[in-house]
């Protein structure tokens, strides 16, 4: 009897590695920009701006932290001193970040899925001169989990030993940095973690001052900043922001490559390059537009929207050895909104393996929402043919998703085909790989019965 389980054993095994094939084949189909449609970077730094109506500029920032509460310290350049009433920590900001991100990232419109692709109110004090060589406290409270001071001192030694004493953490590393801030006046806000809060209680913190234009402290920044991250900032205006002193750079659609192997695109990668024509020193603007048309639903969200006509995303990628200007910002009310919908569905080779003499790269060389790749200037995406160029878009982005407009599905519009989890099926060449092992598979079962035919024989 033992020897007649072999058969179901072995066929079993075969189902197997089928099935296994299949189910892998179906979560890769869901992965990167195939389901989500965004370049989502979960290291980026995060900071909304609102340019007040009276003098002042609030900035909103999400504090990015990794390590022990007790070594944790954020110092923070400002133009003049602040008071206390200057500083807060708004309920469930994670939140509201993490929505207007969603809400503004871009979204692509992808055409049919190729046969070659796997796709898967504040009130400032009043600024007292300094005395040579000491450190002046102008402000000290707590605030949600923090405690903090503002400060600051014409003699950057004498502020060093004033935040050491007082268990801020300063690495010799950092005090060239506070130092050039020391020598154009600057004034810090100091926080840390009070005595019974975590690492994990780290929220975003709203700071607000006398400025007439944003500002982006970065040189101070650059101590503790990995290659490349990223600066993702929104700002809630009367018009669109631009950068003063960076770049602005562009991302054409046609230059934008979907890898058929891993479901990402080189957009990242373009950001990167642009941003290095310019130093490093460049910021892309993904979406500006008047704030009634952003729909959003958190309270602090929604009181912006109702305070201020109009929002600018600005993005870009930049090294600590870039970091050399603090970049500023103003406003241009003469310039044309940006949307974040990009419609490529009347595009033909926007995959990488449609494109004659473009370099496929695979996903294990691919990172998170942008990975490397070859962009071939030989082939770039063109419009297919037999389609007008009208730029609405013939798809939505609903929950993540895209999804045809149109009663006549994708195959008719060219929207992407890939909106549900497991509907896009197998490659061609991940087919060819399942009827393989599934042969394989038959071979060895017909050597078992073989087998046990031998044996039923001799006994």
């Amino acid at each position: 009897m033992r020897k007649r389980l072999w058969f179901p054993a072995a066929l079993a095994l075969a189902i197997a590695l089928l099935a296994g094939i299949a189910t892998t084949q179906s979560a890769q189909a869901c992965g990167g920009f195939f389901c989500q449609n965004s370049p989502i970077d979960q290291n980026a730094e995060r900071i909304i701006f609102t340019q007040n109506h009276d003098g002042t500029v609030s900035a909103l920032i999400q504090i990015q932290y990794t390590g022990s509460a007790p070594d944790f310290s954020w110092i923070l350049p400002l133009p003049e001193a602040i008071g206390a009433e200057a500083v807060e920590v708004p309920e469930d900001a994670m939140a509201a970040f993490r929505e207007l991100e969603v809400a503004t990232d871009p979204v692509f419109i992808l055409p049919p899925i190729p046969g070659c692709a796997v796709v898967p109110p504040m009130v400032l004090a009043a600024a007292a001169p300094f005395d040579e060589g000491a450190v002046e406290v102008f402000a000290s409270g707590e605030v949600g989990p923090y405690g903090f001071d503002v400060i600051g001192s014409e003699d950057p030694n004498a502020l060093f030993t004033w935040l050491r004493d007082n268990d801020y953490r300063v690495t010799e590393e950092m005090e060239p940095l506070i130092k050039v801030y020391v020598d154009e006046a600057f004034v810090f806000l100091a926080m840390r973690l009070l005595p019974d809060q975590g690492a994990q209680d780290i929220q975003p913190v709203r700071v607000t001052y006398s400025a007439e234009r944003p500002m982006i402290p970065l040189r101070l920044t650059a101590v503790a900043a990995t290659p490349d991250m990223a600066v993702m900032t929104w700002f809630y205006a009367d018009s669109q922001a631009v950068p003063v002193n960076y770049a602005k750079m562009e991302i054409a659609d046609s230059e934008l490559v979907f890898f058929a192997f891993g479901g990402r695109s080189n957009y990242r990668q373009l950001m990167g390059q642009k941003a290095d024509e310019s130093a490093g020193q460049a910021f892309i603007t993904e979406y500006a537009a008047p704030t009634r048309e952003l729909s959003v639903s958190h309270p602090l969200l929604r009181e912006l929207r109702e305070n201020y006509p109009y929002v600018t995303r600005l993005n870009t990628l930049i090294s600590p050895e870039e970091m050399t200007i603090d970049p500023t910002f103003d406003y241009d009310p003469g310039l044309e909104d940006v949307s974040n919908i990009h419609d490529l569905s009347r595009l033909i080779g926007v995959y990488d393996c449609d494109r004659q003499g473009s370099t496929a790269t695979s996903a294990s060389s691919a990172g998170a929402a942008g990975p490397a790749g070859t962009v071939s200037t030989q082939s770039q995406p063109r419009e297919s043919e037999g389609r007008g160029s009208s730029t609405e878009s013939p798809a939505v982005a609903s929950g993540g998703r895209v999804e045809a407009s149109s009663e006549s599905g994708a195959a008719d519009t060219g929207a992407l085909q890939v909106t549900r989890d497991g509907e896009s099926g197998l490659s061609p060449a991940t087919l060819s790989a399942a009827i393989a092992i599934g042969v394989a598979g038959l071979a060895v079962i017909g050597g078992l019965i073989a087998l046990g035919r031998r044996s039923r024989k001799q006994s």
